[in-house]
């Protein structure tokens, strides 16, 4: 009888837990909208030659960062991400060095598939990014265009209250754009690549 009697008790406690923790729940669900910092390793995919570094072969630029902040929603499963940020690399030869840096504007539709707090999701969209190069010969020459820019990845979100914590991996499409540096010969700078990032964010 003791037995059944701290069953019941036990029971009831569990209910009682529930019915307080389903409300809260609830109110997360409803926190549809959020702003998110992102952080991460930019790895560079494609093959460069510099004619202003007399056509040497840079083969792929060097490892190096982005960082970002988006602001986005979700509608069930669908979702809406907008972000900028600055995408950088820079490569050193004997006869001079090219550093490239700029601001990735992208926006993405997203397919999220909520299971509990656990949201991954895979994305595409387009954007554009502002890129200068600068080319360093005996003397510095900048130039800045802007290229069309794809993105096409995926990752997962934690909705950990009203705070968000994940990881994403994109892969970066980025229209080849050619540069001219003062007299030096044209160069064509290719600069797709992956991009790995940890994301921080705040659910509203």
């Amino acid at each position: 009888m003791n037995t059944l009697s701290t069953r019941s008790t036990a029971l009831a406690f569990a209910l009682a837990l529930a019915g307080l923790a389903l409300p809260s729940l609830a109110a997360a669900d409803d926190k549809n909208g959020y702003v998110v910092l992102k952080g991460g390793v930019y790895f560079p995919t494609a093959t460069n030659v510099i004619g202003a570094l007399n056509q040497v072969n840079l083969g792929t630029f060097p490892t190096s960062g982005d960082v970002e902040l988006g602001v986005g929603t979700s509608f069930g499963i669908l979702g809406i991400q907008l972000a900028a940020g600055y995408l950088w690399t820079a490569k050193n030869e004997a006869n001079g060095s090219i550093a490239v840096g700029g601001v990735p504007v992208t926006g993405v539709l997203q397919l999220r598939f909520p299971i509990f707090f656990v949201v991954p999701y895979i994305e595409a969209g387009v954007g554009f990014y502002t890129n200068t190069a600068k080319l360093t010969v005996g003397t510095s020459i900048s130039t800045t265009k802007v290229a069309f820019m794809a993105p096409l990845g995926g990752g997962v979100d934690l909705l950990l209250g009203p705070f968000l914590a994940g990881v994403e991996a994109r892969y970066l499409y980025i229209n080849p754009t050619s540069y001219t540096w003062g007299t030096f010969p044209v160069s064509t700078l290719n600069m797709q690549g992956v991009v790995l990032t940890g994301n921080l964010g705040y659910r509203f």
